[in-house]
């Protein structure tokens, strides 16, 4: 608490321009670093900085909301030694100094860092990719909020980005740990202690509750993933505000591994598991398409992996945050604002067409090529490289990974058909998807059955 008779200088966020309280370090609405950093060091604060954009964030923070960047500890700038103030007495001739005391190896011995646990990957916003209106949306209302009311705001959110861990939400949840945190959320497991099952909480990341557009997308995941009651979905089981302000969900707690992860470590999956995952995730599709919502974001790190004893690898598909009703809905991106991920990205999401079902099932080709071979068939150095191959480049064959492949399967026409440049000339619904998979499955079990 600061004193009362003291006058301190007003601070302005420099990105947003917005005005904060005198003992801000840094913005509540953007998260960006205010003070000189001297304050953070007197307080004992660690510091995080994005490689990209260069700007400095609260040390709990993992991922820059400007781009998504993983962020990284600020390394504290050496410190300049202050020359020896001449002594007012001479020593006296023939006197000799005592030497400080040296450490027997010559150098001073760091003591360790205490061992942090790490985080799993997080299943279910493996580092989300954010639009550019999302990150650097400006559209915080009408009236900006006046400095006191952002000094009354800073002093109660003093918690808003605290950890859960240990904490009890509702008086129901136990938050035990962090799963992960992506760009807009931050990711726990909690135990439901009523229903004596474990739970993911999925809480909006502190910065993002000023942007408008950010929470009405985080309630609008809530309310489009209730609706999809399907055994391949993962299931809403609730959804609520901490401290009047920050939004969360609550999901099914799935026990396994994203198929992202699945790739990482086997490499290419046999034609049967391909099948498998791939057929779940249509029939999940089929779902969500039937009541017009498309998810826009499809990738192996979206599709969980249930470890079920009656059934490996079940299909939830997962992170349905930036899905867009096909009708009847308000857009949250402006025109011209990608959403998604580059490796998995249809050519009409850069052409600024309207987007329908068929974009998911060209991230579903994508997906079937990359569980065959461990690759997907667009890489680049660099996420423009990447787009201009889905605009202009068709899909290398299957055999130039894999030599098993040379004299050709029944899967090659299945992704050169969901791969077509054009979404007239792809597969236009799930189930037919799902039907030529089915199909090829069988015509390969059958060719191995007969030698």
């Amino acid at each position: 608490m600061r004193g009362s008779g003291q006058t301190e200088k007003q601070k302005v966020c420099a990105s947003c321009k917005r005005a904060l309280p005198p003992g801000a370090l840094f913005c509540g609405f953007d998260g960006t670093r205010v003070d000189d950093g001297s304050e953070a060091k007197a307080n004992g604060k660690e510091q995080k900085q994005c490689a990209t954009c260069g700007k400095q964030f609260p040390a709990y923070a993992q991922f820059c909301p400007n781009d998504a960047t993983k962020l990284t500890e600020m390394k504290p700038a050496a410190a300049t030694p202050e020359p020896p103030k001449p002594s007012p007495f001479a020593a006296p001739p023939g006197f000799a100094a005592p030497q400080p005391a040296q450490n027997p190896s010559g150098a001073n011995t760091p003591v360790p860092n205490a061992a942090e646990p790490v985080a799993p990957k997080d299943l279910t916003d493996t580092a989300p990719p954010i639009d550019e209106e999302l990150a650097r949306s400006g559209d915080f209302g009408k009236e900006p909020r006046k400095p006191t009311q952002m000094a009354e705001i800073f002093e109660e959110d003093q918690g808003l980005f605290h950890n859960l861990i240990g904490k009890k939400i509702e008086g129901k949840y136990e938050v035990q740990s962090i799963l992960g945190e992506g760009g807009m959320a931050i990711v726990y497991k909690a135990y439901h202690t009523k229903m004596e099952r474990l739970v993911v909480i999925k809480v909006m990341q502190g910065w993002l509750l000023s942007n408008k557009n950010a929470v009405e997308r985080f309630e609008r995941e809530s309310k489009t993933t209730a609706k999809l009651a399907h055994p391949n979905i993962v299931t809403v089981f609730d959804y609520g505000v901490l401290n009047g302000k920050e939004p969360y969900l609550v999901m099914e707690y799935i026990k396994g591994e994203s198929l992202g992860d699945k790739i990482a470590r086997q490499g290419a999956l046999p034609f049967a598991t391909a099948a498998g995952i791939i057929i779940q995730i249509c029939r999940g599709l089929q779902e969500a398409h039937s009541v017009g919502i498309i998810h826009r974001d499809l990738k192996p790190d979206n599709i969980l992996l249930q470890d079920r004893s009656d059934r490996p690898d079940w299909v939830k598909i997962v992170d349905f945050g930036i899905s867009h009703l096909v009708q009847g809905a308000k857009r949250l991106t402006k025109t011209g604002k990608m959403v998604g991920t580059p490796e998995y990205i249809a050519p009409e999401q850069l052409k600024d067409k309207p987007l329908d079902i068929r974009t998911d099932l060209y991230a579903l080709g994508i997906i079937l090529y990359e569980t065959l071979t461990g690759r997907v068939p667009f890489e680049g150095e660099s996420a423009e490289g990447i787009l201009m191959k889905h605009l202009l480049e068709p899909p290398p064959p299957l055999s130039m990974h894999n030599d098993d492949f040379a004299e050709g399967t029944p899967f090659d026409a299945i992704i050169a058909k969901a791969l077509r440049k054009e979404p007239d000339e792809r597969y236009q619904t799930a189930t037919e998807f799902r039907l030529d998979v089915e199909e090829a499955l069988n015509k390969v079990l059958l060719k191995r059955n007969s030698k």
